[in-house]
């Protein structure tokens, strides 16, 4: 199954692909699965509300320059700031991960359609997407949800920051995944804010 490039009008097959995979599951399995690739946007919660965090709350995840950032609220598509991310999972394909990690897939342009992964960067650990093969080095999941099926998670924690660029002062989202504040990956004084990130389902989607 490769979903690197994938255009929109491939959705279908992918969905078939993903079904049979799914034979071999069990019936509460395969409802999970059919859930898992409804499409949504991914908006950002901060639970301290604060002057700072009035920048943020509540704002909606738009792709740019394969970065994932903060644009503005209840954005759609066409939106100046980037792409607002059109998200769903599904499994990642690599035979070399075993088991198979859930991956999060997103649309990142309507002309042609193209579908990519979202990540974060090992060296770096922003939050970015891709093709398969920009992707395969990094860490492509576990991705998830939590109990309530709102909350998104990676490797099953809720460890997102957003940091504040400087120079746009433009917020890009990272993953703290050693839950220290980035230290070694993020500059000592620039922004941040813990958040977490929260799924709105795209009706009809």
């Amino acid at each position: 199954m490769v979903i690197g490039l994938l255009i929109l009008t491939a959705i279908p097959t992918v969905t078939g692909v993903a079904q049979a995979i799914s034979g071999q599951k069990t019936q509460k399995e395969r409802e999970k699965d059919a859930k898992r690739m409804k499409k949504f946007h991914i908006d950002v919660y901060c639970e301290a509300q604060s002057s700072r965090t009035k920048e943020i709350h509540e704002k909606r995840l738009v792709l740019r320059d394969d970065r994932v950032w903060i644009g503005p609220q209840e954005a759609l598509n066409p939106c100046p700031e980037g792409y607002v991310a059109e998200a769903f999972y599904i499994e990642y394909p690599d035979n070399e991960r075993v088991p198979v990690e859930i991956g999060l897939v997103t649309q990142v342009r309507d002309d042609p359609p193209l579908l990519n992964w979202i990540y974060v960067d090992k060296d770096t650990m922003e939050l970015k997407y891709g093709n398969k093969t920009a992707s395969i080095a990094h860490h492509v999941g576990p991705w998830d949800w939590t109990e309530d099926e709102e909350g998104i998670t990676f490797d099953g924690k809720e460890l997102f920051t957003a940091v504040e660029d400087p120079r746009t002062h433009k917020w890009q989202i990272y993953y703290d995944i050693n839950d220290d504040g980035l230290i070694g990956y993020v500059p000592k004084g620039r922004r941040k804010i813990s958040v977490s990130l929260e799924r709105t389902l795209i009706p009809g989607a």
